[in-house]
């Protein structure tokens, strides 16, 4: 029987957050086996986990950057239920070793991510489920975003809440010009950080929502008593108003209401001598559904 200092129960305390009286009795059981004494403990604290699956897990963190080269990022969403563990030091720390590894390998999607190994050797869902039993509220890897382009910029609102990346086209760019190319997405990252586009444009509208949408408005002009022959300009005209609320592209620019985000992107191609254009965005904010 190995024997069990003092060391060893204080530092499975420290990464496990349990008594350590229970530490002291998972080391015994396993041996002085660390991994399988926090295996023993998370055993045993299985019914704690069961109970906090039906809870809300609505607050948390959000992390986003850029790779070096400016042509990829990402952004990660890790959730708590409380403001109050999202604060925790542990919490942010396990955030940023997300989202390094998320820069690393730019996975293309959330479960990719989660097997992504991490600096300290283990997984993104093993450490996220490491910080869960530790600090014992219903802790996830909410939600991931990555883009890629010819230039990719980031942006975190200073609440902490919110994060948006953009990522442009821009064929032939001098190096010299990336600089104003960047200075006008961030405006366009703040300007979907305000405004939450649900789509980049029209086209991107799915059928299922465009189907609603129509009939959405033929059935209010028919509650309003519209004459039935001029319904279908009028569902036209509603789709119209949707897609300049909901499409990023349609929508007047937040720092110029004067022009569209189209026609601020296109403008900024004349200038920069580029045909510049939106390829893609990432919205990931703290509590809302749509992630």
């Amino acid at each position: 029987m190995a024997e069990i200092t003092a060391a060893m129960v204080k530092e499975l305390r420290d990464r496990t957050n349990i008594g350590m009286m229970d530490c002291k009795n998972a080391l015994t059981e396993a041996n002085g086996n660390m991994d399988e004494a926090i295996k023993l403990l998370r055993e045993r604290g299985a019914i704690k986990s069961a109970k906090r699956e039906g809870r809300a897990a609505t607050e948390g963190l959000v992390g986003v950057g850029t790779t070096a080269d400016g042509k990829a990022g990402v952004a990660v969403y890790v959730t708590s239920e409380t403001d109050f563990a999202a604060r925790n030091e542990g919490f942010e720390a396990t955030v940023a070793e997300t989202l390094k590894a998320a820069l690393d390998t730019t996975p293309e999607n959330i479960d990719a991510l989660k097997a992504t190994k991490t600096a300290s050797g283990k997984s993104v869902d093993e450490i996220v489920e490491d910080l869960r039993h530790k600090i014992g509220e219903k802790i996830e890897l909410g939600a991931y975003g990555v883009q890629k382009g010819d230039l990719v910029v980031d942006y975190k609102h200073f609440n902490g809440k919110i994060a948006v990346l953009v990522a442009a086209s821009a064929p032939g760019l001098a190096d010299d010009k990336k600089d104003k190319v960047a200075e006008t997405l961030k405006g366009v990252a703040m300007h979907i950080a305000a405004n939450n586009p649900r789509f980049l444009d029209s086209t991107g509208v799915d059928e299922k929502t465009l189907a609603e949408e129509k009939e959405i408005a033929a059935t209010q002009a028919k509650n309003e008593g519209k004459p039935e022959a001029i319904i279908p300009k009028i569902v036209e005209g509603k789709v119209r108003a949707f897609f300049k609320q909901a499409c990023l592209l349609d929508q007047p620019f937040a720092m110029d209401q004067d022009k569209t985000v189209a026609q601020v992107v296109k403008d900024l191609g004349k200038t920069v001598g580029s045909d510049v254009a939106l390829a893609g965005f990432t919205r990931l904010e703290v509590g809302s559904a749509n992630n």
